[in-house]
């Protein structure tokens, strides 16, 4: 059998030898949401803009009109300067953007934090928006305040005890495609999902990423600083629904460890097991695609400790990615999936080639030292950072053995960059 006829009989198996779980629900919004992106990236209040606009959408079906970014964030900045301005982008903070949209829709909008120490409580909150509310979820992701996403679905499985268990969070980034924020994060393109564990762990965290003027330093005089936060449009005079969920780890499908061969041989079986396949927004775009070699990726969390997956390209008959799909490293668990809005082509660089690449930016006494493919969302990098975007970093070392920074090449396509 060749390596593609495997692939295939994978693939097939994948999609009907595993059930979607058991009593899942699907949480939504109102009305149905079309993916809206910004003209403005990074240091704007453009994504943010885009957020409200798709979460208007979400609530009440009122689309995009014309002029929205510009006329929302004048808005927005105007609402937030009657309040005393403030040091987000644009001056445009969450309670400025909750009336401007308020101002705009004459629909009831409201922006709601919590402690670091209660990401419990803001999960919660997230889970009943939209399932009591039908309210879409604007989340600024990455800690960015110049970085929002519209959660658009949440799919869950009862406990049994009352409260609900996450299998996956869906969501539109409203940034520019290809643009990065200023903490150099991707904005990206398309439907996007991930298990309970990846949305708490990754990509609703707490804001620190403000303002240059103060990032370093912390800027802990804003309100918003060091808080979770999200904006939602609820029902005139209702009060949130207490809401208890539980957003873990998904069901591995492999027993005994992981290679790159199994995660491309099971990433169907794992997007069945946790159900993803079953929302036509993910399943029906990848229909007919077969899985690509596997890449082991040696990430990192925000919080510095190590995580580790694998990123499975979905490809196309015509030989285009359709999609990235990320897998644990231990049992082949899902833990995330980008649709990608068009196909596009992939071309993955070795490890050798990457250390070959790396070297070209070496200085005649300096040489490489380790070299490993991750992803690290604390470090600055104009490669971008995006968990289905990973790197190689290769360590310098000069002829006194001193470290003297590192290089970085990109997974696709081999962009490098010299950087600490």
């Amino acid at each position: 059998m060749s390596r593609s006829d495997h692939v295939m009989s994978a693939m097939v198996l994948g999609v009907c030898g595993v059930a979607a779980p058991a009593s899942a629900d699907v949480f939504t919004p109102h009305f149905p949401i079309t993916e809206l992106h910004s003209v403005q990236g990074g240091y704007s209040g453009g994504s943010f803009a885009a957020a409200g606009v798709m979460g208007e959408q979400g609530y009440a079906n009122d689309g995009a009109f014309p002029g929205w970014e510009t006329s929302l964030i004048a808005s927005c900045t105007s609402m937030t300067q009657e309040f005393g301005g403030s040091i987000w982008p644009e001056s445009c903070n969450p309670h400025g953007m909750a009336q401007a949209l308020q101002a705009l829709t004459s629909h009831i909008w409201v922006a709601e934090l919590w402690p670091a120490a209660n990401q419990a409580g803001a999960l919660n909150r997230t889970v009943a928006a939209v399932q009591a509310f039908g309210s879409p979820v604007a989340v600024p992701i990455y800690g960015q305040a110049d970085h929002w996403v519209t959660v658009t679905q949440i799919t869950a499985t009862s406990n049994g005890s009352g409260g609900w268990v996450v299998n996956a969070v869906r969501f539109y980034d409203g940034g520019p495609p290809g643009g990065l924020d200023s903490g150099f994060n991707n904005y990206e393109a398309g439907v996007q999902a991930f298990s309970g564990v990846v949305w708490r762990n990754i990509h609703f965290t707490v804001v620190t990423g403000l303002n240059p003027a103060c990032d370093a330093a912390g800027c802990v005089s804003d309100p918003y600083y060091g808080q979770y936060l999200i904006v939602i449009e609820p029902p005139i005079g209702a009060s949130p629904p207490t809401v208890t969920a539980e957003f873990p780890k998904a069901r591995g499908v492999v027993q005994g460890g992981m290679t790159e061969a199994l995660a491309q041989a099971e990433v169907w079986n794992a997007l069945a097991a946790a159900g993803v396949t079953a929302d036509p927004a993910i399943g029906s775009p990848i229909r007919g695609g077969v899985a690509g070699p596997a890449f082991q990726v040696h990430a990192v969390f925000p919080s510095g400790a190590p995580w580790d997956y694998y990123l499975v390209p979905v490809v196309s008959p015509a030989n285009t990615v359709l999609a990235f799909v990320q897998l644990a490293a231990d049992d082949g668990a899902f833990e995330g999936v980008r649709v990608l809005t068009t196909p596009a082509r992939f071309a993955p660089v070795t490890r050798t080639q990457a250390e070959a690449l790396a070297a070209r930016a070496l200085a005649p006494d300096e040489r490489l030292a380790g070299g490993v493919l991750t992803w690290n969302p604390r470090t600055k990098t104009q490669l971008g950072r995006s968990p289905t975007s990973p790197y190689y970093e290769f360590g310098v070392v000069d002829t006194a053995g001193r470290g003297a920074g590192v290089v970085r090449v990109a997974l696709d396509h081999g962009l490098a960059e010299r950087g600490r």
